[in-house]
């Protein structure tokens, strides 16, 4: 790794680069290597130059119109602003939102492998997982095996579009064909959307929110610039939520129940809806170079991975390989790179690990270098 670059992200405090050793490259948790919009930076530096660090309203109050108008320019999502909420993160939206429309031990459906805060918030909070495994041969959705799962205790599934681990972007026909399910088992559908900016090969997000065949009206669509943008820390999202019990139940809380982003947090995001969309197009141009990089590197090697359609990670299969059994492990110890366990996404996905590619080529290619020698 060359010593300048090296050094600027060695001394960054997020989790990316201090969890391991220095000897360890780490390309495991999705957080990108770049430096965010220099707008987000400005942002943030005008609020320590002037220690405006007291009640602060301006941006939270610009957080829902700043993302109607990054929705509406970006996806053609028509938001109306009253019916969105804000909420301290992605993950906070999908709990809450699920915990409101289910008792303990009713059924929440999910499509195995998926981000593990999705298995994790349905266990803790009492409610009944319906794991439904994509297919692995392309992942999709087994429709049938979707309807087949779904009893009459089954209320809510939550989706992730694009979908992480996979980079797998649901199509038009996919979502017609998941929304005729959902219709009639009369399921409301909690949708991730925090990685739509990040699709490639000029392909357009299918928004879940602009299906107008009854979808809409039981959909809650969350969105986050921390993928998009690199501000996971920033703790701040919003939800669109078209479906109308919902809002209600929100609404009945009491004000400061569900919390609110603090102001860095919401400043940051403003900042990136609202300037960051070359900034946005630039780093999309590099995360293709290096996505194509990787699967080129891996396309004639015992490891097998599918081209992702959108996102920064690639989903790595290590079932033909000496290290099938827990490769991350293997990789940590013996070629010192650190990737997402495929456990934690799902029972089924053992032989696999996630990795995060949205680093500088040098880095990249030291990674997938260490990669090949070990397997």
């Amino acid at each position: 790794m060359p010593s300048e670059e090296g050094s600027r992200l060695r001394s960054i405090k997020g989790m990316k680069w201090t969890k391991y050793p220095h000897d360890v490259l780490p390309a495991f948790v999705a957080d990108m290597d770049f430096e965010p919009p220099q707008k987000v930076s400005e942002a943030l530096e005008d609020m320590v130059r002037f220690r405006d660090f007291g009640y602060r309203f301006v941006d939270i109050d610009g957080l829902i119109p700043a993302w109607v108008n990054w929705q509406k320019a970006q996806h053609g999502l028509e938001v109306p602003e009253e019916d969105c909420k804000i909420f301290t993160s992605s993950i906070h939206a999908l709990e809450a939102v699920m915990v409101l429309n289910t008792q303990p031990g009713e059924g929440v459906v999910l499509f195995s492998p998926v981000y593990h805060p999705f298995a994790t918030a349905v266990s803790q909070s009492g409610r009944r997982l319906v794991d439904v495994p994509l297919r692995e041969s392309d992942w999709k959705i087994d429709m049938d095996r979707f309807r087949d799962s779904i009893d009459g205790g089954t209320r809510v599934v939550l989706f992730c579009q694009p979908h992480n681990p996979t980079g797998h972007l649901f199509s038009q026909t996919e979502i017609r064909d998941f929304a005729e399910v959902v219709i009639e088992k009369d399921l409301l559908v909690i949708s991730d959307e925090i990685w739509a900016d990040l699709i490639f090969d000029e392909i357009p997000h299918q928004p879940l929110g602009t299906h107008q065949n009854n979808l809409r009206e039981r959909t809650v669509t969350i969105g986050s610039a921390s993928k998009s943008f690199n501000l996971a820390g920033a703790r701040c999202s919003v939800a669109y939520i078209d479906h109308f019990a919902t809002r209600e139940k929100i609404d009945a809380l009491p004000e400061h129940f569900l919390g609110q982003p603090s102001s860095f947090g919401a400043a940051a995001t403003v900042a990136a809806w609202t300037f960051g969309e070359n900034w946005l197009n630039e780093t999309k141009e590099k995360l293709k170079i290096n996505r194509d990089y990787v699967y080129g590197q891996f396309l004639n090697s015992s490891v097998n991975m599918d081209l992702p359609k959108a996102t920064y990670l690639a989903w790595l299969n290590f079932s033909e390989t000496m290290i099938r059994e827990n490769p991350s492990k293997h990789l940590l110890e013996d070629a010192k790179v650190a990737l997402e366990p495929g456990s934690k996404f799902g029972s089924q996905s053992s032989s696999f690990a996630r990795l995060n590619f949205a680093t500088e080529p040098e880095i990249l290619e030291q990674v997938i270098e260490r990669i090949l020698s070990a397997i």
